[in-house]
């Protein structure tokens, strides 16, 4: 399968490189397979009755089956759309055919429950998620009815949908307006990739309606704005995937300019150490606001439908415009955000909010189960398969340091890579080659901002190339089957302050994985003397990959430790972000 972007006869917005679409990556055993693997017991395990059991009771058809709980209790529409997508990409990532066949019926159940004017009974931001898994599943599974239920669905939203467009403000904070509109300026992206697939004018026309040219317009000629409402975060993230998929569709650079000045926006003044951002779901003026949000909020970052997001707008820039560094809030969130992320549990109990805060925070599951999170988790280990390689005609553009294989036909033959590491406990990744003959192309490795003093061999030859941290390490020539392709990136202890306006308030990480030390009775928070550095604090522990035992400067009952994020169970408390400056509380 070829990406839709480079495939497209629609397409006008310069491509430099494809992803996989789904298709030729397997995961290898590791912490993603496992993940992977747990995801797809429990969303493929959720009876269709279920699902299916609140839009028959509307209807007045025989309604078998338990009610889901939380935001599902009436109906799933909040989440239908999310599950069909998740089911369409995975089946196609893991050759699983089941979980095709699970959403082609509960899409003919529902179709089964919609009254003859084609009511749909659903919101923009419930629709949204609905074209998005009809796109899919006409993609990916090659399900006959999606696109027939697509039309009828746009035709009926098209007919109905209120079209005040308000823009979010303090009072308003995702744009609902009169209607129930909130989050309508998500909408124009999966209504361009249903016109970049079919060529139906519909939807790019109904895309055209909710371009969110007010909000963009300050993105187009600075990297900053100049005043931060505090509108929901994730949603607004979110729109700018839209001003790429409008990029794609029209090939007017100012949209691609929106999405690389909003993804620097946003690192710069939004983010986390983890890659998560928005605390009580809002961005945050650039003025100290995001460091002081470790003293108020326990919710600073949706991790899952924050982390949907991030993948999605560093994935279309990468495409456009081929460069690395775009693939780094990619890294930061699989090992920090979603890779340290509770699973959802088969009762729809889902981690949302990611918890940093001073006085110590713990992961914990969502109040009400169900919730958008559920649909984005369940698209995000589908997505895994999505972000690990790129390909050109002529390179190979390794993005993440997984354990996998990949698959893909160069100059009339089949090539196969298997990427054999322990990373990030290790420092070395390793590419090993399969070809059925000799072959000319270049394999390049991202080399994240972090790294300093990185190396690349060639079964077991150091390469004079060029490597910069944030770019490609390029290898291009002849290989042979049996070739390998070791990188080494060395990892050093390093402190990520949350903001200008707090260099003191500080996550500390090890490579590109975020360090947090847990919090029992009679400990104390990480500190450390203003003429410290951190290798005089910090010993690293033999008996584990990455963990460090904190020298202690005053007595001390146990011994404290700072590890992975990823590695925190449920309800353990922990503390991401130090003062290191101030004293600490005895």
């Amino acid at each position: 399968m070829t990406d839709l972007i480079w495939s497209s006869p629609y397409s006008r917005g310069k491509a430099v490189i494809e992803t996989f679409d789904y298709d030729g990556v397997r995961l290898l055993p590791g912490r993603m397979q496992a993940q992977v693997q747990r995801a797809r017991e429990v969303y493929s395990s959720i009876p269709n009755d279920s699902i299916l059991k609140g839009f028959r009771r509307a209807s007045g058809l025989p309604h078998p089956g338990d009610d889901l709980r939380g935001w599902s209790k009436i109906n799933t529409a909040k989440i239908l759309g999310q599950l069909l997508s998740g089911m369409a990409r995975m089946g196609r990532a893991t050759g699983d055919r089941s979980l095709w066949g699970k959403a082609e019926s509960l899409l003919a159940g529902w179709h089964e429950t919609l009254p003859p004017d084609g009511q749909l009974r659903m919101r923009p931001y419930d629709w949204e998620k609905l074209v998005c898994g009809l796109v899919d599943l006409h993609l990916y599974a090659g399900t006959a009815a999606a696109l027939p239920i697509l039309e009828q669905a746009t035709d009926w939203a098209a007919r109905t949908f209120d079209r005040t467009r308000s823009r979010s403000d303090n009072f308003d904070f995702w744009g609902a307006g009169p209607g129930a509109t909130q989050e309508w300026y998500t909408l124009p992206e999966n209504l361009y990739r249903a016109w970049l697939a079919t060529g139906d004018r519909r939807y790019k026309d109904f895309g055209d309606v909710w371009l969110y040219e007010d909000y963009w317009r300050p993105l187009v000629d600075a990297s900053e704005l100049s005043h931060v409402v505090p509108v929901h975060a994730y949603s607004h993230a979110n729109s700018f995937s839209s001003a790429a998929m409008a990029y794609a569709v029209t090939g007017d650079a100012r949209y691609l300019q929106i999405s690389i000045n909003a993804y620097d926006f946003l690192q710069r003044t939004q983010c986390y150490a983890t890659g998560g951002y928005g605390p009580d779901e809002r961005f945050m003026p650039p003025d100290g606001s995001l460091g002081r949000s470790l003293e108020l909020y326990a919710g600073h970052a949706e991790i899952p439908c924050g982390t949907w997001a991030g993948f999605k707008l560093s994935r279309y820039l990468m495409t456009f415009t081929g460069e690395a560094r775009f693939g780094d809030w990619i890294e930061t969130m699989v090992y920090n955000a979603i890779g340290a992320a509770l699973p959802t549990e088969p009762d729809g109990r889902t981690y949302y909010y990611g918890d940093y805060r001073l006085s110590s925070g713990l992961k914990q599951h969502y109040w009400h189960e169900w919730p958008c999170c559920s649909g984005t988790y369940w698209q995000l280990m589908a997505d895994y398969h999505n972000v690990i390689y790129f390909k050109a005609s002529d390179a190979l553009y390794v993005n993440l340091y997984v354990p996998s294989t990949v698959a893909w036909s160069h100059d009339g033959q089949s090539v196969r890579a298997r990427q054999d590491t322990a990373y990030p406990e290790a420092e070395t990744t390793t590419l090993h080659l399969e070809l059925e003959r000799p072959a000319r192309f270049a394999v390049r490795l991202r080399i994240p901002g972090w790294a300093r003093g990185a190396s690349v061999t060639v079964d077991g030859a150091l390469q004079s190339i060029a490597i910069e941290p944030g770019q490609w390490a390029t290898v291009d020539r002849e290989w042979h089957t049996g070739d390998s392709v070791t990188l080494r990136l060395p990892m050093e202890l390093r402190m990520s302050p949350v903001d200008a306006q707090h260099p003191d308030r500080v996550a500390i990480l090890f490579g590109p994985t975020v360090l947090a030390q847990d919090e029992a009775c009679c400990r104390r928070p990480f500190a450390l003397a203003p003429t410290a550095g951190l290798s005089s604090a910090l010993v690293r522990d033999d008996n584990e990959a990455v963990r460090f035992q904190i020298v202690d400067t005053a007595p001390e009952r146990h011994r404290r430790f700072l590890q992975p994020l990823y590695t925190f169970p449920a309800f353990w408390p922990y503390w991401v972000y130090f003062d290191l400056r101030e004293p600490p509380l005895y």
